[in-house]
């Protein structure tokens, strides 16, 4: 699903593409200011494509230059997102995912994709409770559950 226009016109910033039954990609635009409009759109455009379940979701940041207040805490808040994984590879990147180490659902940064998806796939094989049964990875050999930070 493409998502950067809408039925009215308006031009979104990001890109949808489901990548499991419950997992859904963002991809944003270059240099995209995220609102707190555009979240809503996320999350209701992320809940539609997996068929109304809830889902984990993978991020990519390279090419946010910002994601406003108000768009943080509509995304840190989100009921329907089991985990988060954000990749991205400068510094901005890092620093953009740092406040969703505080969502309502666990959230890690990652410089590489693969590992992204492996912890995702970890993740929502431990969290999922859809009633029909599936999975994304065939095991669950540690822990997916990192340590916090003191703070």
């Amino acid at each position: 699903m493409t998502s950067t226009e809408t039925s009215s016109g308006i031009s979104r910033p990001f890109h949808l593409t489901r990548l499991e039954r419950c997992a859904v990609l963002l991809r944003l635009g270059q240099d995209s200011v995220i609102t707190e409009s555009d979240a809503i759109a996320i999350l209701e455009q992320c809940f539609d494509l997996t068929g109304r379940r809830q889902y984990v979701l993978y991020v990519e940041l390279d090419k946010v230059s910002s994601i406003s207040s108000g768009a943080r805490r509509v995304l840190m808040s989100a009921r329907d997102v089991l985990a988060c994984a954000m990749v991205g590879a400068e510094p901005m990147d890092r620093m953009l995912s740092v406040p969703y180490e505080l969502a309502d659902y666990p959230s890690e940064y990652f410089t590489e994709r693969s590992t992204a998806l492996e912890w995702l796939s970890l993740m929502h094989d431990v969290l999922c409770a859809d009633p029909v049964e599936h999975a994304m990875s065939l095991t669950v050999d540690r822990d997916p559950f990192p340590r916090r930070r003191a703070g």
